[in-house]
């Protein structure tokens, strides 16, 4: 029996393959677009970037949040992790380009493709839940009838009162034998907590927020100073889970505030501030204070003479010691731990943060955090 089977038309298969990633381009071009145009909107446009953190925003952290925070993990990590393991596969796959095969150039072709996906919607998740942040108005503007300037006097006074706080504070906790403060309350909730009554005098910052996540790689979070982070691609809130405990009250709440579209250091550090020293808890109270001193007594240091430093209320030695980012134990397990050099990992991250910063429009970069004690002296004026 003869079957005469119809040959298949080849130049059909490959007109829908050219259709098809035709297609694709165009939208890929569509969405690199529409972010750039975001970009340029939000930087030229104040009034546009405030109707995005109060219309647009919530809606991402009432729907996408609340879906990552079903995770008792860090996602944000995990992410950073993939992006790592997936630029390895690009270094193989590009040394593999050596040789010719077919096989191999056409996975190299998925790879680039997938890749230029991934770099698309990073940049516009980052555009969308942080570079647009940038540009809104500032938490001083919509709430302080601000001075431009603050007197010596004021920054004096305002040392005075932090430090009689702390040294009256540092008195009432349990401590072990080391000296270390013990605190077995429920610190997430009382951080969420504390948001949400500064959402009732501040209502920008009223409404959802997630549950805090601790980080798997704090010992390298530890080598950069860096005692919290907020992950704008999965709207999560994360923390150095070896840090001293003193800082970890204040700074939940200052990844928070983050959420909320805060997203200057200064302006975090400060409702950080609040948050904590508005709160019941006497823990939460000196958390806040502890991680205002250093940058009050900074400024402070530079405009006081030296009879004047030495005249002013010292901290006591509880206060002295509980001002530390890690305990000598903890810097000890860090230092051993990691086949990096700690001064080295400081030093690239330092120099990250401020290139970060710069190319957002914060010309002092780094030294923005320092701008928090010009919002505590609004406060308390």
């Amino acid at each position: 029996m003869n079957i005469y089977k119809r040959p298949f038309n080849t130049n059909i298969k490959n007109n829908k393959a050219k259709h098809k990633s035709k297609k694709l381009l165009i939208i890929k071009l569509s969405i690199l677009i529409f972010t750039i145009l975001l970009n340029i909107l939000s930087w030229n446009s104040s009034t546009f970037s405030d109707w995005y953190i109060d219309k647009i925003l919530p809606l991402w952290i009432n729907t996408y949040s609340r879906f990552i925070s079903l995770f008792p993990i860090s996602v944000g990590e995990k992410l950073i992790i993939l992006g790592i393991l997936l630029l390895i596969v690009g270094i193989i796959i590009f040394l593999l380009g050596f040789f010719k095969s077919g096989r191999l150039k056409s996975l190299r072709r998925k790879y680039w493709n997938t890749l230029s996906w991934i770099l698309i919607f990073v940049l516009l998740i980052q555009t969308l839940n942080c570079f647009i942040l940038y540009h809104a108005s500032t938490f001083e503007s919509k709430y302080f009838n601000a001075k431009d300037n603050y007197g010596f006097e004021e920054l004096a006074n305002l040392r005075e009162h932090i430090v009689g706080k702390l040294n009256s504070l540092s008195t009432q906790f349990e401590r072990n034998s080391n000296g270390e403060i013990i605190y077995n309350g429920d610190m997430y909730s009382e951080c969420i907590k504390s948001m949400k009554n500064l959402g009732k005098k501040y209502p920008s910052l009223s409404g959802y927020y997630p549950q805090p996540k601790k980080i798997l790689f704090s010992s390298f979070m530890s080598q950069q100073y860096l005692s919290g982070i907020f992950f704008p691609f999965t709207l999560e809130t994360n923390y150095n889970t070896d840090m001293y405990i003193t800082n970890m009250p204040f700074t939940i709440c200052h990844e928070l505030a983050h959420l909320k579209g805060y997203i200057y250091e200064d302006e975090a550090n400060f409702i950080a501030f609040m948050a904590c020293i508005n709160s019941d808890n006497l823990f939460f109270q000196y958390s806040g204070y502890l991680n205002v001193l250093n940058y009050v007594s900074k400024d402070f240091r530079k405009n006081a003479s030296e009879e004047e430093w030495n005249s002013r209320t010292l901290v006591t030695e509880e206060v002295a010691a509980d001002n530390i980012f890690l305990t000598a134990s903890a810097w000890d397990k860090v230092n051993t731990s990691s086949p990096f050099n700690t001064e080295t990992v400081e030093a690239i991250s330092n120099k990250f943060l401020d290139s970060n910063l710069k190319l957002n429009g914060i010309k002092d970069g780094i030294e923005s955090y320092n701008r928090v004690v010009q919002l505590l002296i609004y406060y308390y004026s």
